[in-house]
């Protein structure tokens, strides 16, 4: 199959004009539009990543939360001698931690919290404890917990019954 090239005249002879490539300007909107989109989508992936750091925080402290909760309802003791007060759990800024409440406390389990996520609001008191066998907490009625990081809240309540909402 034969294709018709363009045809130039050019002093009294003819010459065939090749155009095969792209032009300045076609380039620079190419590479200007490829340029906005990449932004656009690293934008995205960065909130993205920063929404899922806050959403394990929120997850690791709830589930601290609830393994005390459950340690102290079947009684379980890991390191007391004496009897079992029940299990708390110990905040600060950036870290939380898992306590054996008995005569004396016995951390279990420190979770540091992931850059750029603090602990804002600190329930009342520190430390939350879950007594023994289901007899609540000494929360006075209820206290809330606030994770905060990159622009984003979460919060944590607890009741004084023990419920973790």
């Amino acid at each position: 199959m034969k294709r018709n090239l363009p045809l130039a005249y050019s002093r009294g002879s003819f010459h065939i004009r090749l155009n095969f490539g792209f032009s300045l300007i076609e380039l620079l909107v190419s590479i200007t539009l490829l340029s906005i989109l990449a932004g656009v989508g690293v934008a995205g992936y960065r909130l993205s990543v920063r929404k899922q750091t806050m959403d394990a925080a929120y997850s690791q402290v709830t589930g601290l939360l609830r393994q005390a909760q459950a340690n102290a309802q079947s009684g379980k003791k890991i390191n007391c001698a004496t009897t079992l007060a029940g299990w708390q759990v110990r905040f600060n800024a950036t870290s939380v931690v898992l306590e054996e409440s008995c005569a004396s406390t016995y951390s279990v389990s420190i979770f540091e919290l992931p850059l750029g996520v603090t602990l804002t609001t600190l329930p009342s008191p520190n430390p939350t404890l879950f007594r023994v066998l289901n007899r609540g907490t000494n929360v006075p009625s209820l206290t809330d917990i606030g994770l905060t990081g990159f622009n984003l809240t979460r919060t944590i309540t607890v009741t004084a019954t023990g419920e973790i909402r």
